[in-house]
């Protein structure tokens, strides 16, 4: 029995013992990173900021729009269905904020090679050319291809179609015809 209890201890003085072809252990992960404080923005809304209050009533300002959409000949639904049956795919259709362009509603569609549609309504006429006035001097840097025209008060903007203009002519004549 006692050279039971011998072998078994030297078995274990063995596994103690470590061995060169064993990877040494992996160093203990770092400790987690310590909180940051959140940036205050000194300007509220300012490009970059990080105050994103102003955009916490969004949702409720574009479902306003959409509750009050002014009346008008050529609707946003019906440019996008004209454009399906004369073969031209809306891939995404949705509703965008029409405040941007000083208008009671707007919706944006992109097509299937990446034509960027959008289409405002206006309360009247005076209002839509104001707000074609508007985008054409604010955005003229930012969406320098862009072509925008007027059918009552109803303003459709078409970007990026320079590598297709007969694309963009033919939704703009869509648009026209309406």
């Amino acid at each position: 029995m006692r050279t039971l209890h011998t072998i078994c201890f030297v078995m274990a003085l063995a596994a103690c013992k470590s061995e060169p072809n064993h990877p040494p252990l992996p160093a203990p992960p770092p400790p987690p990173p310590s909180p940051v404080e959140p940036v205050q923005a000194t300007t509220p809304g300012a490009p970059g900021s990080q105050n994103l209050a102003p955009l916490a009533g969004v949702t409720a300002r574009m479902r306003e729009e959409s509750s009050a959409r002014p009346r008008v000949e050529v609707t946003a639904e019906a440019l996008f269905d004209a454009l399906a049956d004369r073969g031209i795919v809306i891939a995404r259709r949705q509703q965008v904020l029409a405040a941007t362009a000083q208008a009671a509603y707007c919706a944006l569609g992109v097509t299937d090679d990446s034509i960027a549609i959008a289409v405002c309504e206006y309360e009247s006429q005076a209002a839509a050319r104001a707000g074609k006035r508007l985008l054409d001097t604010r955005y003229a840097k930012l969406v320098p291809d862009a072509v925008r025209v007027l059918n009552g008060n109803t303003l459709v903007t078409v970007a990026n179609a320079t590598k297709t203009p007969a694309r963009r002519d033919q939704v703009l004549d869509t648009f026209r015809s309406l």
